[in-house]
């Protein structure tokens, strides 16, 4: 069965209960979503990042040393990706890794569609080029009917094929899950939960509500 690996870090299952409740904010949700991408960006460059062995010179001799290799392309997917995404590029910043950033922004048409499938607007399209050895990793809080992560992947596809491919949620459906395995047999799926329903409006139950929403207010 297509499955995502559950991310069971204590840091981020405890920002996982945080973001769920109900009574967290809006300004402290949205700086809990950077948080959760530091350090699933922490947990991907651990799995999928690639490597290579050199020397480092210290104060009293040389030592070995393992470094990150090849270039990351992180992509955003608008409203709730975008503080998701600047957790991870923080980190990589920090590492001095070599990163670039785009940027899409698409979203359900409601009302064209059903509980487990919506036709998607995609208002704007904005990744770099890349190469094969980039490792492209997707942020969208939700993987809720996978229609989203499906229409960005076969546009990102079409693009050429990098070194590897991650998508990363908050909390996933296991329909989506599902659905963006099949559609995608070799993308790598990371998220802090899998819940089990989708209601009549194609939200995740019990989920954490619209993280759009939760994030930057409603309008």
């Amino acid at each position: 069965m297509p499955s995502a690996e559950i991310l069971t870090n204590p840091a981020l299952q405890e920002i996982l209960a945080k973001l769920r409740d109900k009574n967290t904010g809006t300004n402290y949700f949205r700086m809990l979503l950077r948080r959760a991408g530091y350090f699933c960006t922490y947990e991907v460059l651990a799995r999928d990042s690639g490597i290579s062995k050199s020397n480092v010179e210290t104060p009293l001799g040389s030592a070995p040393s393992t470094r990150i290799s090849g270039h990351i392309l992180q992509v955003a997917v608008m409203r709730a990706g975008e503080p998701f995404c600047e957790g991870g590029a923080s980190l990589l910043d920090e590492l001095g890794l070599s990163r670039s950033i785009g940027f899409v922004d698409a979203k359900r048409i409601e009302g064209k569609g059903n509980s487990e499938s919506f036709e998607i607007e995609m208002g704007s399209f904005k990744v770099p080029k890349f190469d094969s050895k980039t490792t492209v990793i997707i942020y969208d809080p939700m993987l809720a009917t996978a229609s989203t992560a499906i229409k960005i992947m076969d546009r990102i596809s079409k693009m050429g094929k990098p070194k590897g491919m991650v998508f990363c949620s908050v909390i996933s459906s296991e329909y989506g899950v599902k659905r963006l395995s099949s559609a995608f047999p070799s993308l790598k799926i990371y998220t802090l939960a899998t819940d089990p329903k989708l209601n009549e409006k194609g939200y995740i139950v019990p989920g954490l509500g619209d993280a759009g929403d939760r994030a930057f207010g409603i309008y």
